[in-house]
């Protein structure tokens, strides 16, 4: 399937908490591929991955005025409505497109769907497949833009547009309309068939990164501790952060750094500042990816206290926590999701229950008690994330399901 072309259907691009995007894209790109990236937002972050400034693929970002506007035409798009795969889908009413979705939400994706279809023959190269990701109610334009060319289309269901509140009749649409579904988990997936009722055929195509990239390159910092994630409830910060302070009150002189930016950022100050652990916490906000790679390296402890937030939404399995086994850095995580299908516990890293601060505590304070332990859970970790989650063993996994589709 060499020099077969790939468009990218996104919400934004590049955005920094979305790398394992980035990162399918690179491997599919070393390999020979044609890749195109249609995105509805460039969300204009100042620090970008390095790997982005070595890609060169042609991005067109939608022109998204006509969100602000309630009114639409069929009319308006002929291009894409004379087609027949596409017609079928609009005439056929018992289909869903017109029964779950606003008549403003059907005229957004009839806009996305030209758009699309028009960046799709601006190109100077074949798209075979269209790769949406995130299942969200706009990836019908991907659908319609790939009808319109005769191309399937897959989509990758990630976390937040399918657990948070989730609309189960748009996602069982948007999914079955799909000519494949990926997933990032087998939680996912077993979430898909049975809370949805999704029909389609699934495949689990691990979200990961280059894991060479994260080779161990500093080293450790005792008592150094270190969270990775967006500033948001399902990352368990307010948990972490009490299990720091239990650790201070027992006399640890930990370290606590913090890497990332989010809405709950005041809460979180505020959390430690009536702790009166300001000296012991740190909230660097974004990094570059050297300062990462440092952190990662240098902390003694890696600590994602995931939970279930209380509107549904979940991490499914959080790329951060590979970068950090491959950073050869002892994890401490919680049962959340899928993370048990990349956390053995007590083998390649500790797992405790979610929002529970004590045992939280208690799994850091083993770790650092003892190095040996700590030293062979994170190389037990490398060992996991190189034999079972590099970015090449995915997209093998990928590449044999856009090759399934254009064969079939």
């Amino acid at each position: 399937m060499e020099q077969s072309g790939v468009l990218y259907y996104l919400n934004f691009f590049p955005k920094l908490s979305e790398s394992f995007i980035l990162n399918e894209i690179i491997e599919l790109s070393n390999r020979g591929y044609n890749i195109a990236v249609f995105a509805l937002n460039n969300p204009g972050e100042n620090i970008t991955h390095e790997e982005y400034q070595d890609i060169d693929v042609p991005i067109y970002y939608a022109d998204a005025s006509f969100m602000d506007s309630p009114h639409f035409s069929y009319t308006d798009f002929p291009q894409l409505l004379s087609k027949e795969p596409v017609q079928m889908i609009l005439n056929n009413v018992s289909n869903g497109f017109f029964k779950h979705f606003s008549p403003k939400r059907v005229g957004d994706n009839l806009l996305l769907g030209k758009q699309c279809t028009q960046f799709i023959e601006s190109l100077d190269f074949d798209v075979d497949v269209v790769n949406a990701h995130f299942a969200s109610p706009t990836r019908i334009g991907a659908m319609l833009a790939a009808r319109n060319h005769d191309i399937p289309c897959t989509v990758t269901a990630h976390a937040f547009e399918i657990y948070s509140s989730p609309n189960v009749p748009q996602i069982r649409y948007i999914c079955d309309s799909m000519d494949h579904v990926i997933v990032p988990s087998e939680y996912n997936r077993d979430y898909l068939l049975e809370a949805i009722g999704i029909e389609n055929e699934i495949t689990v195509v691990p979200a990961t990164t280059q894991i060479e990239k994260f080779d161990p390159s500093a080293t450790t910092v005792e008592n150094r501790l270190l969270t990775v994630a967006r500033l948001v409830e399902k990352k368990g910060y307010p948990y972490g952060i009490e299990a720091v302070n239990n650790l201070v009150e027992q006399g640890y002189d930990v370290e606590y750094h913090i890497v990332g930016k989010g809405n709950m950022k005041n809460q979180l100050q505020q959390q430690v500042e009536q702790y009166e652990i300001k000296e012991h916490v740190k909230f660097l906000g974004h990094v570059t990816d050297e300062r990462l790679k440092k952190e990662l390296s240098e902390a003694s402890v890696f600590v994602l206290p995931s939970v279930i937030a209380e509107d549904g939404d979940r991490d499914a399995m959080p790329v951060v926590l590979k970068e950090a086994m491959a950073s050869e850095t002892a994890c401490v995580s919680t049962t959340v999701s899928a993370i048990p299908e990349l956390i053995t516990n007590g083998l390649d890293g500790l797992l405790v229950p979610q929002k529970e601060p004590e045992e939280l505590a208690s799994a850091i304070q083993e770790l650092l008690d003892n190095p040996e332990k700590r030293k062979k859970i994170a190389e037990n970790g490398s060992e996991t994330v190189y034999n079972r989650f590099d970015i090449s063993d995915s997209v093998d996994t990928l590449t044999d399901v856009f090759e399934l589709l254009q064969t079939s």
